[in-house]
């Protein structure tokens, strides 16, 4: 059966992407981007979905995290990581029968404040 895709590279406004996700869009291995450090969720927040960013194993003692080309060639930043994000979009639906737009984006802000989940 063929699944609904998110795609990777494609702008989306948070509450597009929340929307699509919540009616069965499905991406395995994303991170969200931004084309700003951004410290809070909003509905028209433009993200970006692309692969996790990997630790190089270079023969320093850091481990650097090196981030995909596409987030580099357009100067994104990490905005959520995808895991996180879903945890968070399903710790609400949970809560609340037919959660708002707002829910999700309260949840999203209080998670990315106190990296844990809101009680609604």
């Amino acid at each position: 059966m063929w699944m609904n895709q998110l795609e990777y590279r494609k702008a989306y406004n948070l509450d597009e992407l929340i929307s699509k996700i919540m009616s069965g869009y499905k991406k395995d291995n994303f991170c969200l981007y931004t084309k700003e450090y951004e410290s809070s969720a909003r509905a028209d927040l433009i993200c970006y979905l692309e692969m996790y960013p990997v630790i190089s194993d270079d023969d320093d003692d850091d481990d650097d995290e090196v981030y995909p080309e596409f987030v580099i060639n357009n100067s994104l930043e990490l905005f959520f990581y995808g895991d996180q994000f879903l945890d968070v979009l399903r710790n609400i639906s949970t809560q609340k029968e037919n959660p708002s737009m707002e829910d999700f984006i309260a949840g999203l802000n209080f998670y990315l404040e106190n990296d844990n989940f809101i009680d609604l």
